[in-house]
């Protein structure tokens, strides 16, 4: 799989809930449709998530971001999302949609995958239930309702289109994986500001607007499950996106995120353009490194 993990210094302010600001975990999860399994119906599957929170300890906001390189990994993505939903049991859940699209789909997974969490219920404020009221449409509104710049170049559908592309190591998947991985890096950068932000346009949450949804499946019906291949697949992890390992990216704004993840995109390019021409391309896609190493 891979990954990115990112620290942002960054002056954080909560003027959404009278709750602590580190007990706000925002959710996202990025699915693709599968129309192989079932013929002329489509399954969604889960490709990748982003989970962002403030740490205590640093007062940094930490960004990780996590996409598949093989499908049959999802078993295991799905594990660590739940795992890292059971760590945060107690804290609050937010996301756009996440109700009626993250967790149906999570718990779907969860079912046909055979995985069982040890938390039945989590807390979860839904972006999408108050756009209405408050006049904002998607995610994309909502920045733009509480004036918080994102620059999106491309939409989510992008992410039901294109992973196959990467599995398959189709012609220009590098780029489409990158985009990828800014895409999410664009919207993690502003979900705090939307903290920051929303009691500028909105009146701030109370606990009657915070929800408590089921995690789990039935449990009668856990015994569907999923026949798993190569689970010894071996893992990709990109530990830090940062310029050297032991350096963290501070007071990081939208704008930086975005030049720096241009930066390293030429610069791996030019790297793997070298490499190609010394390497066979049918042993290419089993035995070369991965090209997104050199982020590390």
């Amino acid at each position: 799989m891979y990954k990115i993990e990112v620290k942002i210094d960054g002056q954080f302010i909560n003027n959404f809930s009278n709750d602590s600001i580190y007990d706000l975990v925002f959710l996202d999860l990025e699915f693709w449709p599968d129309y192989l399994q079932i013929q002329g119906k489509a399954v969604q599957k889960i490709y990748g998530y982003t989970i962002t929170r403030l740490l205590k300890t640093s007062k940094q906001q930490y960004i990780k971001i996590k996409f598949l390189e093989f499908e049959s990994e999802e078993n295991q993505l799905v594990e660590e999302i739940i795992k890292d939903i059971e760590r945060f049991k107690n804290k609050i859940f937010i996301g756009f949609n996440i109700k009626n699209s993250d967790l149906i789909t999570l718990r779907n997974r969860s079912k046909v995958l055979a995985i069982h969490s040890n938390v039945n219920e989590i807390k979860l404020f839904d972006f999408r239930d108050y756009s209405q009221l408050y006049g904002y449409k998607g995610l994309n509104g909502l920045f733009e309702h509480l004036e918080i710049k994102v620059n999106k170049k491309i939409d989510g559908s992008y992410f039901r289109k294109n992973p196959r592309k990467v599995f398959l190591r189709k012609s220009g998947w590098i780029d489409i994986l990158l985009n990828m991985f800014e895409y999410c890096l664009e919207d993690a950068a502003g979900y705090f500001q939307i903290v920051s932000n929303w009691n500028n346009k909105n009146p701030l949450i109370t606990k009657n607007m915070i929800i408590n949804e089921c995690l789990n499946y039935s449990e009668l019906e856990k015994e569907t499950s999923l026949t798993l291949i190569d689970q010894d697949t071996k893992i990709f992890s990109m530990q830090n996106f940062q310029p050297t390992s032991d350096q963290l990216l501070s007071s990081l704004t939208v704008a930086d995120l975005e030049a720096l993840i241009v930066k390293i995109v030429q610069k791996t390019l030019k790297e793997e353009i070298q490499k190609l021409k010394h390497d066979d391309l049918l042993d290419q896609t089993t035995q070369m490194n991965h090209p997104l190493k050199v982020f590390v």
